[in-house]
């Protein structure tokens, strides 16, 4: 059985002609023009964004960017790097700033680093890892806005461009906003969900983020030779159940393997999807730029009801909604005290909670350490000094080593924290939309349509780890002048009982070096949400103000508003 065949028929041609659009009465740049400055008069910044997508579509003409989404490990750096058939992107364990990494056609092998302030000069593709990887750009020091790469393998793609977006999927905490405000510029949107672990809590939350800005999301699901067909055909039913559940359709999706034996995955991948978006992709560039316009136009609506109903009330009904707004001002410092509060405790939660999980892994960990100690203590001679060097060595080596599969084996377990506060602290804020859609309604009677809620942080890259020792120095320099023959099974027994205590601190050490990084990126998650609820505050503050001095003006912006809608809406 072929899992992927039912994507043929009605799925199959959404997928090729979703996009179109008849564009001969269709004129973006007046549009866009007419949208920008109704948001820049309104002084409504939270739609900034959405207007900086839309020019970057625009400027891209029928060019075509997939973006590449997915969590940490899921697969998506090396499916680019399969799709491009040579090694370009750095894959693994190694953490990524928030670097987006653009791969291309070109005549000749090429790549170029771009910097945030204007600059660019080429580089080798050896030396890519340079840029992006963290270990070689820590917190992006080299401020670096983007990587360009052309490549002669993708010619059969062209003019498609492919972008990974580490920002979203293994970034650190101090480049995700930078990440988030790139989210608006998604072109068509491949999201690599690995076929073990499919449509995770954080990936449809992804993808809800990614809905009002392109019309056309795709799942790739990754190490598909993990799976058997059997099994590749029950994920596949259950992910269309629960993309009906969530979205009322079904979401393209495609099976993907980098493995040997595995190629006819890529060849639907590129006879299914790509090939008749390269064909189609002036028609797919016009309905992605229509699409994220609409979306634009939709939002602004919204605020201009709002405003619009405000100016038509009375006076009273102006007033009420003054002054529900002001008390949602007063009380916003109770929601930062809330959001901060619910932050230090789901920090401190999280070293309490790694430790109580990692209490089987320490009693395994501290017996394959006597183990070993066990078989190579024999082999270390004397004077004690030396004796003592030789256990210091191994012991850093056998930490090193098992602590770091650890570390890379239980990530999940360690960021359970961060995915609790990430759902708790959207769940408020969308609490606190609905409040002000309550006064919105009370006071005015108009129906806010409810805003999607981007709360989202990348997991923390893996610390390093650090192993650290002690022992009685003086014990040490004596040592060389007692008598080993007398004292080896003594200071063995002594080494025992120090290999046990050292296991168990590096063991808590490196929860707390976890829950550090954590707690940083609760931390983040916290201030976005602060920033989202104040900003929707300030829009309908705005709009109120904006009520009470240009009525006339705000009836011609809605009328106007209501027309380029209508426009974007139009069948083909």
């Amino acid at each position: 059985m072929n899992p992927n065949l039912p994507l043929t028929g009605l799925q199959e041609r959404r997928i090729t002609t979703i996009l179109a659009r008849n564009h001969s009465m269709f004129q973006p740049h007046g549009i866009l023009d007419s949208l920008a400055c109704l948001v820049n008069e309104l002084k409504l910044g939270t739609l900034e964004p959405q207007v900086n997508a839309c020019r970057n579509q625009l400027l891209a003409g029928q060019g075509v960017e997939v973006a590449v989404f997915g969590r940490f490990k899921a697969g998506k750096s090396s499916f680019l790097n399969h799709l491009a058939g040579r090694e370009v992107l750095p894959v693994g364990v190694v953490p990524l700033t928030a670097v987006i990494t653009r791969l291309r056609f070109g005549p000749v092998e090429r790549a170029e680093v771009r910097f945030q302030n204007g600059e660019a000069r080429p580089i080798a593709l050896s030396e890519i890892v340079h840029f992006v990887a963290e270990r070689d750009n820590p917190d992006n020091q080299k401020h670096v806005a983007a990587v360009e790469v052309e490549l002669p393998q993708l010619r059969e793609l062209a003019p498609l461009a492919f972008v990974d977006t580490p920002g979203l999927g293994s970034a650190l905490v101090h480049n995700t906003q930078a990440a988030l405000q790139w989210l608006p510029n998604a072109g068509a949107a491949l999201v690599a969900v690995s076929a073990d672990a499919p449509l995770s809590e954080r990936d449809v939350a992804l993808i809800e983020q990614l809905r009002p800005h392109t019309p056309s999301i795709v799942l790739l699901l990754t190490k598909a030779d993990l799976l058997t067909e059997e099994q590749r055909a029950e994920v596949m039913h259950f992910v269309r159940q629960e993309s009906r559940r969530q979205w009322q359709a079904e979401l393209p999706l495609f099976f993907y393997s980098i493995r040997p034996g595995f190629e006819r995955l890529r060849h639907e991948l590129m006879q299914r999807l790509l090939l008749p978006l390269v064909k189609g992709h002036a028609e797919a560039g016009t309905g992605i730029l229509r699409h994220k316009l609409l979306s634009l136009a939709s939002q602004l609506s919204d605020y201009l009801r709002v405003g619009l109903a405000a100016a038509e009330q009375e006076e009273t009904a102006r007033r009420a909604l003054a002054d529900g707004l002001r008390a949602e001002r007063r009380d916003g410092e109770l929601l930062r005290a809330e959001f901060s509060g619910l932050g230090r405790q789901w920090s401190a939660a999280a070293l309490e909670t790694s430790l109580a999980r990692l209490q089987p892994l320490q009693a395994e960990l501290v017996a394959r350490a006597l183990a070993e100690l066990a078989q190579r203590g024999p082999e270390w001679q004397p004077p004690l000094p030396a004796l003592l060097a030789a256990w210091r060595a191994w012991l850093r080596s056998f930490l090193l080593r098992e602590l770091g599969d650890i570390s890379r084996s239980n990530r999940e377990m360690f960021c359970e924290p961060l995915s609790l506060a990430e759902r708790h602290l959207a769940r408020m804020l969308q609490a606190f939309q609905d409040r002000l859609s309550v006064h919105v309604q009370a006071a005015l009677g108009v129906t806010l349509s409810r805003g999607a809620v981007s709360l989202k942080v990348p997991q923390p890259a893996a610390p390093p780890v650090d192993v650290g020792y002690a022992f009685d120095e003086a014990f040490t320099l004596a040592g060389r002048f007692l008598p080993m023959a007398v004292l080896r099974r003594p200071v063995l027994r002594a080494l025992r009982r120090k290999t046990r205590w050292e296991v168990e601190k590096n063991l808590s050490r490196l929860a707390s070096a976890w829950q550090q990084r954590v707690s940083l990126s609760i931390g983040e998650l916290v201030l976005q949400a602060e920033t989202q609820a104040a900003a929707e505050l300030a829009a309908l503050e705005q709009m109120v103000v904006q009520a009470q001095a240009s009525g006339p003006r705000l009836r011609e912006s809605q009328s106007q508003v209501v027309g380029i809608q209508e426009q974007l809406q139009s069948p083909p």
